[in-house]
């Protein structure tokens, strides 16, 4: 289906980390978020840039900040996205996490101030990253078949309620540095070799297991994997922080255990990853 058949345009923040092959293929709209570090500011957009971002973060000696995309970028991205449908529905960072939800709202309404006749529907995705990633694929799947912007809201609805992300910290280093660990905790997950696996789903946050090295680490979010898509067509982003060959690890191994109806690589974004820091590995994923 061509753009111009299409009923809804699909936009969706640079937090969710998709490559330029995803935005190609799934014909999404990317309003861009900004990170500093080391008085440097970066507009996010490549691959490139985030291999960049963990090399220097590994390094340097101040906390990173980010900042969402400003109404401004999300009005410009509306405006493209509106000469190709009718509707747009825009999947945004959780609320939670960051001011991008309101910077769409606001985005949201400045396009119709200018084209009335047009519909922004605004999603609370209700979490980042990986997981937002395959929300915004599932909604831009429908939008290409042709589907409306109820159709797509329901997918997008759908996919948030059974998407789960899981994924291993290197170091609680960084979380120190943000304020959110005291640093005896750090201490002692390094003394130790402690990996914490953490997770950040719908009515579930927080540290799942603690094992004592990458290797097991990685083993527990495949066993939780295995519990949730084991014989049912898989959806599944792998992500990582500068750290591709972990990725690897889980990538190929999903390749030759489940049945993968869509499967694809991200960095994950500086937005978490400048609280999380380099070495971070882990998916998000849902079974339909």
């Amino acid at each position: 289906m061509s753009l111009r058949e299409r009923r809804v345009a699909v936009v969706t923040d640079s937090a969710a980390a998709l490559g330029p092959e995803q935005i190609a293929e799934h014909h999404l709209f990317v309003p861009r978020m900004e990170i500093t570090i080391d008085c440097n500011t970066l507009v996010d957009g490549t691959n490139a840039k985030l291999r960049d971002f963990y090399a220097r973060l590994a390094t340097s000696a101040s906390v990173p900040t980010t900042s969402a995309p400003k109404p401004a970028e999300y009005l410009e991205k509306f405006r493209s996205a509106a000469a190709t449908a009718e509707s747009i529905f825009c999947v945004s960072t959780s609320a939670k996490l960051s001011a991008a939800y309101h910077s769409a709202m606001v985005g949201a309404e400045l396009l119709i101030d200018e084209l009335p006749t047009h519909v922004v529907r605004v999603f609370d995705s209700g979490t980042t990253a990986s997981s937002q990633a395959l929300i915004s694929t599932a909604a831009a799947r429908v939008a290409d078949s042709g589907g409306t912007i109820g159709e797509v809201t329901d997918a997008a609805r759908t996919v948030a309620n059974k998407v789960r992300l899981v994924a291993m910290l290197d170091t609680l280093r960084f979380v120190h540095r943000s304020g959110r660990v005291p640093k005896i905790a750090v201490w002692a997950t390094n003394a130790l070799n402690i990996k914490p696996v953490m997770e950040y789903s719908t009515g579930r946050i927080g540290a799942i297991a603690r094992p004592r090295s990458v290797q097991r680490a990685i083993n527990r979010i495949q066993s939780e994997m295995t519990n949730d898509l084991a014989g049912r067509p898989a959806h599944i982003n792998v992500m990582h922080a500068g750290a591709p060959d972990r990725a690897e690890i889980i990538r190929s191994w999903a390749v030759e255990d489940f049945e993968c109806a869509e499967l694809f690589v991200t960095q994950f974004h500086p937005f978490m990853g400048a609280h999380t820091g380099p070495g971070l590995v882990g998916a998000s994923w849902w079974a339909e």
